[in-house]
C-alpha cells in the first residue's frame, strides 16, 4: 500500500477518537497531523496548530529546559517515551497529562517521524490529591488524639496501680481496680499502636537509635516477660551462631513481643510457640512459628495492612486489636533495611521469618562501646 494512502487511513482513524489528543510530528518536530481528540483536549484548530513546532504544547519552563527535544530523543533512542507532566492548552491554560510518543519508521526502517497520544488526567490528579489530603488529615487526627489521651490514662494507671498496693481495700473493690487498671493498660497500648501508625504513615517512617546488643542474654530477658502475660503456655527460645549486633533495642522489642503475641494468641494452646534465632556472617534471623489454623492464602498477600485483624481465629475475644500491630512489625524490618516473609499450612503451622542486617549502614553503634542486655 502506498505511504500516501496509509496516511489517509491513519488520518481518517485518528478523527473517530475523541478522548486522546492524537497527532503526528515531523523527524523535525513539527506537528502535520491533528486528530478531533487533539482539538479538544488542547484547544487549537488543525490550521492553527499544522506545521508550528510541537514544543509550543508544553510550558515556557519546559521549553527553556529542553524538556519537547529530550522527548524526542527518549523516542527516537527506545522507540517509545512515556509519562506525565504539565502541558499547555491554546491560551495558556495549563493540565496534567499522560503522554506517550512514539517514533514511526517505514518499511526500509527510514525514520518518518513520531505519534504522539495524550490523555487529560487533570481529574483524576484532583481526586488523587484530595484522597491523600483527606488520608493525611486523619492520619494526623489519630497522632495528636492519641497523643492528648495519653497523658490522662497514664495517670489513671499509675493511680490505680497505687491504690491497688492499699491494704485496706476489700477484695471486691480491688477486683474493681483491677479491671480498671486492665482496661486503662490496654488503651495504652492501643494508643501506643495508633502514634506508631501515625509516625509511620505521616511522619516518613520510624527514627531508629542503634545501639550494640548481645542477643543472647537480651531475648532471654525478653521471652520471659512474654510467658509472665501468658501464664501455662510455653514459648522455646532456640538460639544458634553469633548474636551480636546493632539495632533499636526497643523497637526490635517491640517487633518480637508483636510476633510471639500473634502466635500466642492463633496459636494451640497446647502447642509451643518456638522462637528460632540463627546468626548469620552478616545477619541475623529470627523464626517465630506456631501450630494452629493456617492463615488463609487469600489473606497473605494482605497481612501486612493496617486495620486488618488477624492471621487465623483469635482464641479469646480479649486479645482483639485495632489490627495494627503486623504492621508496625512490617515498618520496623523496613526501617532496620531488613525483610519479613510468611509461610503457612496445616502441616508446619505459621512461621514468620524476619532477617536483620548485623549493622545496619545507617547505624551509628560504633559511637558507643557499651553492650545493651535489656
Amino acid at each position: 500500500m502506498p505511504e500516501l494512502e496509509r496516511d489517509e487511513r491513519f488520518h481518517l482513524n485518528l478523527e473517530d477518537i475523541k478522548e486522546y489528543a492524537i497527532f503526528r510530528i515531523s523527524p523535525e518536530g513539527l506537528i502535520v497531523s491533528w486528530n478531533a481528540g487533539a482539538e479538544r483536549v488542547k484547544g487549537y484548530r488543525a490550521e492553527e496548530i499544522l506545521g508550528r513546532p510541537f514544543s509550543v504544547l508544553f510550558t515556557p519552563e519546559d521549553v527553556e529546559a529542553g524538556v519537547p527535544e529530550w522527548e524526542l530523543r527518549q523516542a527516537s533512542e527506545k522507540g517509545v517515551f512515556q509519562g506525565e507532566g504539565v502541558r499547555v492548552r491554546k491560551g495558556g491554560t495549563r493540565y496534567e497529562a499522560e503522554v506517550t510518543l512514539r517514533a514511526l519508521a517505514d518499511q526500509g526502517g527510514v525514520h518518518r517521524g513520531f505519534v504522539k497520544v495524550t490523555r487529560d488526567i487533570s481529574v483524576r490528579k484532583r481526586a488523587e490529591a484530595e484522597l491523600r489530603k483527606r488520608a493525611e488529615f486523619e492520619q494526623q487526627l489519630i497522632g495528636i488524639v492519641s497523643h492528648d489521651l495519653r497523658t490522662p490514662l497514664s495517670a489513671i494507671t499509675l493511680a490505680t496501680a497505687l491504690l491497688m498496693r492499699s491494704e485496706i481495700l476489700s477484695e471486691r473493690h480491688t477486683a474493681v481496680l483491677g479491671r480498671i487498671l486492665s482496661s486503662s493498660e490496654r488503651a495504652l497500648r492501643l494508643i501506643s499502636s495508633l502514634l506508631d501508625f501515625s509516625q509511620a504513615r505521616v511522619g516518613g517512617g520510624f527514627v531508629l537509635h542503634y545501639t550494640p546488643v548481645d542477643l543472647r542474654e537480651y531475648l532471654s530477658l525478653l521471652v520471659e516477660e512474654v510467658r509472665v502475660t501468658h501464664p501455662g503456655q510455653d514459648i522455646q527460645l532456640e538460639f544458634s551462631g553469633e548474636g551480636r549486633g546493632a539495632w533499636d533495642v526497643d523497637r526490635l522489642a517491640q517487633l518480637l513481643t508483636n510476633l510471639l503475641n500473634n502466635a500466642l494468641e492463633h496459636g494451640l494452646e497446647d502447642e509451643p510457640v518456638r522462637l528460632r534465632v540463627s546468626g548469620e556472617p552478616d545477619a541475623v534471623v529470627f523464626e517465630i512459628q506456631n501450630r494452629g489454623t493456617p492463615i488463609p492464602p487469600d489473606a497473605m498477600p494482605h497481612l501486612f495492612e493496617p486495620m486488618r485483624r488477624g492471621a487465623g481465629a483469635i482464641r479469646s475475644s480479649k486479645h482483639k486489636s485495632v489490627g495494627l500491630g503486623l504492621y508496625i512489625v512490617q515498618q520496623i524490618v523496613l526501617a532496620h533495611h531488613g525483610t519479613i516473609e510468611v509461610s503457612s499450612s496445616e502441616a508446619e503451622g505459621t512461621t514468620f521469618t524476619v532477617r536483620l542486617p548485623r549493622h545496619p549502614a545507617d547505624a551509628r553503634a560504633s559511637d558507643s562501646d557499651d553492650v545493651i542486655h535489656h
